[in-house]
């Protein structure tokens, strides 16, 4: 009777880790960071506006373009950015670079881009709506495109060194 309570102390503690040891329910989903456009497809923009309402054309036939997808509050998009600008892309007369932010609004895109002396055409994809019909989940996203209007490659740019993505 003197053990009574350390056996019973015993075998409680012994089902506790058991408890402890049950699979966790913070097994979340993965996410799709598939694209939805695949090289060859002509791109499924023909036109956007920018973020002062002037209607951009993604469909010039003879010139080749870069759509870029980013968020400004996004680390890698910061930084794909910056690359971009510090790159002579940049100045490349014979390409059409245009970066589309999702869920950000024109006013939003207008101060961040004075304040970080940005120069590419600046779209607000305030609701996704541009954004997923290249893909579900991920940023920045490089989609280069020929001058037949045709998706050449379509890249996840997470990371350093991204601008190495950018081939035609």
């Amino acid at each position: 009777m003197k053990f009574l309570p350390f056996v019973v102390l015993s075998a409680g503690m012994a089902l506790l880790p058991g408890c402890t040891l049950q699979p966790a329910v913070t097994d979340a989903p993965q996410l799709d960071m598939s694209f939805l456009v695949e090289p060859g497809q002509l791109l499924p923009l023909s036109r956007v506006n920018d973020i002062t309402g002037e209607e951009v054309a993604l469909n010039t036939p003879g010139r080749k373009k870069l759509v870029i997808l980013f968020a400004t509050w996004c680390s890698d998009s910061q930084r794909a950015m910056k690359a971009l600008h510090q790159s002579p892309l940049i100045r490349d007369e014979s390409l059409d670079i245009v970066a589309i932010a999702r869920e950000q609004e024109s006013s939003e895109l207008a101060s961040w881009a004075a304040e970080n002396d940005i120069k590419t055409t600046l779209v607000a994809d305030t609701d996704r709506s541009i954004y997923r019909q290249f893909a579900r989940a991920g940023i920045p996203r490089f989609i280069m495109v020929d001058e037949q209007n045709r998706i050449v490659d379509a890249v996840l740019a997470e990371g350093e060194k991204q601008l190495e993505h950018i081939h035609w």
